[in-house]
């Protein structure tokens, strides 16, 4: 399972009233998966506000080693 604290999560504001998070890993090297590096990735749906942007990409970030 992957840590959180290894990964920079920002928010942003695709359209009013929604919301995506960007998970870039802070620890090199990258994470290796299916043969390729991890440079950086998204969270795949949309969330109503930042904080549940957040959440999601918490979520993420653990599901990655899964």
């Amino acid at each position: 399972m992957a840590k959180v604290s290894d990964y920079r999560i920002i928010t942003f504001q695709r359209q009013p009233g929604l919301w995506r998070a960007n998970m870039t890993p802070i620890v090199q090297p990258a994470t290796i998966t299916r043969g390729g590096a991890i440079r950086g990735f998204v969270t795949a749906e949309d969330s109503k506000s930042e904080e549940d942007a957040i959440i999601a990409a918490n979520r993420a970030i653990r599901e990655l080693d899964s």
